[in-house]
């Protein structure tokens, strides 16, 4: 029996991405692939969202609690003494569990590869005790991700198999292939694939945006399930905005709620969906205009920086909570991850 241990060295970057979309691909390869999650995080004692999804997506039959036995949460932050106590005790047995049913399991690792640390919990932690070979996504950050992944090198050593690079803009994406990667490789690292940003990966569902920004629907509740590729900020002429909104589609356009000139040009435009600022209500003429175009409407009660920084965050992030996703990160891992280096590797 085989593991592969996935960690990263910032949250956002696609790790749990990767974990499924590998488990998959190796599935697609004949070989019996598992998952598990040694350390999960979740709010007010619910489960890990990550894990939940994978276990519908790979058809998982595990219960849940060996699928990922510890939990950081407040409840464990509390109880910190007896989570350190038992906690990796929990973790060997059920990875044993898990291990037993499947030929190879690919763990997920926590955001970060130290966060836990504080509770010896940490990726590296992990990866020591199982003794786990591991492969680390590395959302692209510029060169900065080089310390990272060369840091992580130092920590884990032989138990580093190599890298995989995420969210590459397609301008950088000859920089990371022909001096990231060869760099890397002088070192002793080895780079499994270049994997370049993905619009549709990144989408973000109406319903998720309303609710982060914390705003309400004045219209197009209907429509919440629709994804915007990316956003874009309204604060200009009327007749420049029309041109500058006709450029991008499937987004989202934050605008001052007073800025009827700028909602009207972008309902002109393919646009998901209307962020106005300020708790403005535009006219009714305005909100019939918008369901025409089925477009929704949310209200935010913060300035269009606040809502265009809420938005930064929101979409700086793979996101494949949707089964609808699935299909398009298969590909990617077959079209931009060598797999048979990296089995090559593992074995």
């Amino acid at each position: 029996m085989r593991s592969l241990y996935i960690a990263s060295t910032e949250g956002g970057g696609g790790k749990t991405t990767i974990a499924v979309g590998l488990c998959l691909a190796l599935r697609v390869r004949g070989i019996g692939t598992g998952y598990f999650k040694p350390v999960g995080v979740a709010k007010n004692g619910d489960r890990d969202a990550d894990v939940a999804f994978a276990a519908e997506v790979l058809g998982l039959t595990e219960p849940l609690e060996d699928l990922c036995p510890v939990t950081l949460d407040e409840q464990a932050l509390r109880a910190m003494g007896d989570v350190q106590a038992d906690a990796m005790a929990r973790i060997e047995e059920s990875y044993g569990n898990v291990a037993m049913a499947h030929e190879l399991v690919v763990c997920d690792g926590l955001g970060e590869i130290w966060q836990g640390r504080f509770l010896r919990l940490s990726g590296a932690d992990i990866v020591t005790r199982l003794g786990l070979e591991t492969l680390l996504v590395s959302k692209f950050t510029g060169t900065r991700q080089l310390d990272d992944v060369c840091y992580t090198h130092d920590v884990l050593r032989k138990r580093l198999l190599g890298v995989v690079f995420t969210m590459i803009p397609e301008t950088r994406l000859e920089v990371v292939e022909h001096h990231y990667v060869p760099f890397l490789e002088e070192n002793g690292i080895r780079t499994f694939g270049c994997i370049p940003s993905d619009a549709c990966l990144s989408a973000v569902p109406v319903s998720d945006i309303a609710s982060a920004l914390r705003g309400r629907f004045l219209s197009g509740e209907e429509w919440a399930s629709a994804s915007a590729e990316t956003y874009l900020i309204g604060a200009m002429s009327a007749d420049h905005a029309l041109r500058y909104f006709e450029r991008v589609p499937k987004k989202v356009v934050v605008v001052g709620g007073d800025r009827e000139d700028l909602i009207r040009a972008a309902l002109q435009t393919p646009t998901t969906a209307l962020i106005l600022t300020g708790s403005y209500v535009p006219s009714d003429a305005v909100l019939a205009q918008a369901r025409a175009a089925k477009v929704s409407v949310v209200s935010v009660a913060g300035d269009t920086v606040a809502a265009a920084e809420g938005l930064r965050r929101l979409f700086g992030r793979l996101r494949v909570h949707e089964r609808s996703k699935i299909d398009r990160v298969l590909q990617l891992i077959e079209e931009r991850i060598d797999l048979e280096r990296l089995l090559t590797a593992l074995r």
